[in-house]
């Protein structure tokens, strides 16, 4: 029996837990759907114990073809590729850890206004361009008893602290009751005016948008803003909008953030189709990040080149708020910096300079 036949299919907790973890798993679920015989197990099964595999079945279901063609399947499953070694990638490359930006073990502070708060390591799918593939899906680096008590002591004694942006992790795959109780007393600190949340399940589990749970933060003091992470109409199925539709109904703002991708959504066709199809679901499209520096996905980066050429093509194209901005997180964790003068600059010898927030310069070699 296929996973599509389950009468559990609808179940977000049942997603969850029945996520494939290998060749094998995808094979249980989807009985002859999947042409795996030309696929190199052995390169596949060494990627997927380097770099972690998961992926729902509902995002499975999604993928046409089991080819680095289709978007979903590159997405969802190891590819020998990330076995190759890249001198320029970096073990953290937005710098979460780097030195002064951790007032705390489950926050990373880099900027004044706003601080990202951990709840949890898990996600529903382990996307293959992760910049925090480190750190996703480990037990061990779930925040410890107590921890989110003291990160939430903090956040109430800075006063400046302004927006509070819940990642991991994917905080949906927290419970009602406990990503519901979080919220709650984040919306009790005063000086807190947003809190946002980062996620990936309306995308590879949209059944966790449950009516309860859009209830929930509408009824938040708090202003809520739900960043979803779809990089191809291909993942702007019906359940994703209708996940929008309970979403919007309570008041929540939903933003789109995708990655810039090689051969997955790096055509101005691509990026027009992704932009349409989240402006019909209900998700503005927000940022355009061009890929991290993450181990293993050399082959899923473009050059800054083709970046802003395609930036350029896109201009005009769409509508001026359908847009979205193309940024770069600096390694280092000296901040999202936009792909445009005067924060990027071409140097005399063909090399790109970015200026941080600070105005410190920083040769970028990706």
């Amino acid at each position: 029996m296929s996973a599509l036949d389950d009468p559990r299919w609808a179940d977000w907790r049942w997603q969850h837990v029945s996520a494939a973890t290998s060749l094998n798993d995808v094979e249980h679920l989807f009985p002859g759907r999947f042409e795996l015989s030309k696929a190199d197990r052995a390169q596949t099964a060494e990627a997927a114990e380097r770099y972690a595999m998961r992926a729902t079945p509902y995002y499975l279901s999604l993928a046409e073809q089991a080819s680095r063609s289709d978007p979903v399947w590159a997405l969802a499953v190891p590819d020998p590729a990330e076995l190759a070694e890249n001198p320029a990638d970096l073990a953290d490359p937005i710098g979460d850890e780097a030195p002064g930006l951790r007032p705390h073990p489950a926050l990373t502070r880099r900027y004044r206004d706003r601080v990202l708060l951990f709840p949890t390591s898990l996600c529903s799918v382990h996307c293959r361009h992760c910049f925090r593939k480190r750190l996703v899906g480990r037990p061990e680096e779930m925040p410890q008893s107590g921890e989110l008590d003291g990160a939430l002591d903090w956040i109430a004694s800075q006063p400046e602290i302004h927006e509070v942006i819940l990642t991991g992790g994917d905080p949906l795959t927290l419970g009602d009751e406990r990503l519901l109780d979080l919220l709650q007393r984040l919306d009790a600190i005063e000086h807190v005016w947003s809190l946002r949340l980062h996620t990936r399940l309306p995308v590879v589990n949209p059944f966790r948008i449950t009516e309860e749970l859009a209830t929930g933060l509408g009824r938040l003091r708090t202003p809520v803003v739900l960043v979803a992470h779809f990089n191809h109409a291909q993942e702007v199925a019906p359940e994703a909008e209708q996940a929008a539709q309970r979403l919007r109904a309570q008041g929540v703002t939903l933003l789109n953030q995708a990655v810039l991708l090689a051969g997955i959504n790096d055509t101005a066709h691509a990026q027009r189709e992704l932009s349409w199809a989240l402006i019909r679901a209900g998700y503005r499209p927000y940022a355009l990040h061009h890929a991290d520096l993450v181990p293993g996905t050399a082959h899923l980066r473009t050059s800054l080149d083709a970046h802003l050429d395609l930036q350029r093509e896109l201009r005009g194209t769409l509508p001026g708020w359908a847009l979205p901005r193309s940024l770069l997180d600096l390694p280092g964790g000296h901040g999202k910096l936009p792909l445009e003068p005067p924060r990027l600059e071409r140097g005399a010898q063909g090399e790109w300079w970015l200026t941080d927030l600070s105005g410190q310069r920083h040769r970028y070699s990706g």
